[in-house]
């Protein structure tokens, strides 16, 4: 996917305040007040992933890139926690993109998924990320796998890395975004 991804860690009171929006107006209350304050005001709790989330997803987990992965804690990096927008769980469990929800994805970690991702992200190797990075499947990925690209999603994963800890110490949240 060529959308751009962003990670924003949140104090519970941007939370209780994000939980209380009423569903559909989400997407507009992320770009016009989150965004708008975190770039202008709180940028060291934020990290810009670009492009690099679908295959950072992919290589933290089983190479796939879906919403029911369940290799914890790296899965909730990207798709794993609460969907809060663009996605919904059915009674069944099925996981759904709701009408209207077609343009984003938004998906709140809790401040104990943070911590488990701060914890066992510094863990993976270089080494190891390549190795499963040039195990995802090109044509499910949709582009060509080459060191290129590797590269620059470990550079975005490293880059990452000081947001997770920073984010994990003060118990925040993390909420995940990206345009579709």
């Amino acid at each position: 996917m060529g959308c751009i991804a962003v990670l924003f860690a949140l104090n519970e009171q941007d939370v209780e305040k994000l939980r209380l929006i009423n569903r559909k107006d989400r997407a507009d209350y992320m770009h016009e007040e989150i965004e708008e304050l975190f770039y202008n005001r709180f940028r060291e709790y934020l990290c810009d992933l670009d492009k690099s989330w679908d295959a950072m997803h992919r290589m933290l987990t089983d190479g796939n890139l879906n919403f029911e992965n369940t290799y914890q804690p790296l899965c909730n990096v990207i798709f794993g926690g609460e969907f809060i927008y663009g996605l919904m769980r059915e009674p069944s469990g099925e996981v759904i993109i709701p009408e209207d929800e077609e343009d984003e994805y938004m998906i709140l970690k809790t401040p104990e998924q943070v911590a488990e991702i701060a914890k066992a992200l510094p863990n993976k190797t270089k080494e190891e990320c390549r190795k499963y990075y040039y195990m995802i499947d090109e044509e499910d990925y949709g582009m060509k796998l080459d060191e290129e690209d590797f590269e620059y999603t470990w550079e975005n994963l490293e880059y990452s890395l000081d947001f997770w800890k920073r984010a994990a110490e003060e118990k925040r949240y993390v909420l995940f975004t990206v345009d579709r």
